[in-house]
């Protein structure tokens, strides 16, 4: 995580260079433009004027040839070496009537205006008599001085990167710290100390947000966890219960020669026992579907009236052993799209865990209800109810209210697991509304769709 964190650090160092390199760029290229154009523009402005001076002095005399109304003192400026301005005027048969000292051969200009002929820049002017006057200076003092000018921007923008990444790594540094000591927390939660958790308190801003995710994704996985351990603790104990029928009958039937009779009794002991294997292994397997969501559905109309009353033909026998009567109220009619195998798996759970809890002389009643874009199987009865601190984890596998009473009726604890994930599957939802020695009503709601 430390390589991670390094490497998040240098991508942020990396972009705080690029902006702060292109920062520099665009401000140094602003700067250098506008020092040379106004170096350009000054320098314009001074050739210009004594261009116009000199075009306005110069003179096409027939006798004595162009002359140059102008001061000694003002005319001296043009002798004052290789950087001096310097000029030439030129007749208006174009040929070089007067001139300064000027380097090398100058080309008569075609046109009024400024132009560069590197290393100088040069004014032309029209004066009197057809005469053409240019004044031209050297660009060198002034290039040297943009290259001069330039080499310091250079230099300043040099620095203020290095200051600026310097700062960017040490609040890189700071930004990450919180990061860092929730990958060591993150680091320290294991199986051994499953319980730890992120100190929100310690992280700033929106890590504070992300170290409350991670605090509840921690819990919600310590859950699944704990969950994972119950159930596979639960299942080895309820398949242990009739594996160890198995054997001990088996060995017993073993130990020594038996009558006819004797070996019919002990392999219906191992016939049921093996029965309640199967049960409890498909009910795992039905599970085990529904969490992986490949419990095979079908979405054919089912009637939930004649669903239900197929389930109370089923556990009549069970009813009466238990001396508990049975009741419909519904009408058929009322059709949802499903599983009509999985949804009568699922009522047969809560009619079953209906007479299993309830008491001698009692009664379960199965209502079906028209809910407009719902419909409804709630399933009434007059048992012991359900304490409220068993409600919450009362569709939890294995779960038992009674554990006596489960384990001696041969429950595993699997039917309202079992029925809340035939439910879900549905898109429906189930409920529970308990009395303690009242009663309990559980309602399956389901969409009717299109029917």
């Amino acid at each position: 995580m430390r390589e991670r964190v390094r490497s998040i650090r240098a991508t942020l160092l990396a972009g705080q260079a690029l902006v702060l390199i292109g920062t520099v760029v665009v401000f140094a290229a602003v700067l250098y433009s506008s020092r040379r154009n106004a170096d350009v523009r000054a320098l314009d402005e001074r050739i210009g004027t004594r261009v116009a001076a000199i075009a306005a002095a110069a003179e096409d005399d027939e006798e004595d040839g162009v002359e140059l109304e102008l001061s000694d003192a003002y005319l001296a400026e043009f002798s004052g070496g290789e950087d001096a301005p310097y000029f030439l005027v030129w007749d208006s048969a174009g040929a070089v009537a007067l001139s300064s000292g000027v380097p090398g051969e100058v080309p008569l200009p075609t046109a009024e205006g400024f132009r560069d002929r590197p290393p100088r820049r040069e004014a032309t002017r029209r004066g009197a008599d057809g005469l053409t006057v240019l004044v031209g200076v050297s660009t060198a003092p002034m290039v040297a001085a943009h290259r001069e000018f330039l080499l310091s921007l250079v230099g300043a923008g040099a620095i203020v990167l290095a200051l600026g990444l310097a700062a960017g790594w040490l609040l890189a540094g700071r930004v990450l710290a919180p990061i860092r000591r929730m990958s060591e927390a993150a680091a320290g939660i294991s199986e051994a100390d499953p319980t730890r958790r992120l100190d929100v308190g310690r992280t700033e801003t929106e890590l504070g947000s992300l170290a409350a995710t991670l605090n509840d994704a921690f819990d919600r996985m310590h859950e699944a966890v704990e969950r994972r351990t119950r159930f596979t603790a639960d299942a080895s104990h309820e398949l242990r219960t009739p594996v160890s029928v198995v054997l001990a009958t088996a060995e017993q039937a073993l130990g020594r020669e038996r009558t006819a009779a004797e070996y019919e009794e002990a392999l219906e002991t191992v016939r049921r026992a093996a029965r309640r294997m199967k049960h409890l292994v498909d009910d795992l397997l039905t599970l085990t579907r529904a969490d992986a969501g490949d419990l095979p559905l079908a979405r054919d109309p089912v009637d939930l009236a004649e669903v239900s009353d197929e389930v109370l033909d089923l556990v009549r026998p069970l009813a009466a052993a238990a001396d508990v009567s049975l009741a419909l109220d519904g009408a058929p009619g009322i059709v949802v799209p499903g599983d009509r195998e999985r949804l009568r798996d699922a009522v047969t759970n809560l009619v079953r865990n209906a007479i299993r809890y309830n008491r001698p002389g009692g009664r379960v009643t199965v209502s079906v209800r028209n809910g407009g874009a719902d419909a409804a199987i709630a399933v009434e009865d007059t048992g012991i109810g359900i304490p409220r601190e068993h409600r919450a984890r009362l569709f939890e596998r294995f779960t038992r209210v009674d554990e006596a009473r489960s384990r001696r009726d041969g429950g595993a604890g699997l039917g309202l697991a079992i029925a809340a994930s035939i439910v879900d599957g549905h898109g429906g939802t189930i409920d529970v509304d308990s009395t303690p020695d009242v009663g309990s009503t559980f309602t399956i709601t389901l969409p009717r769709g299109n029917e």
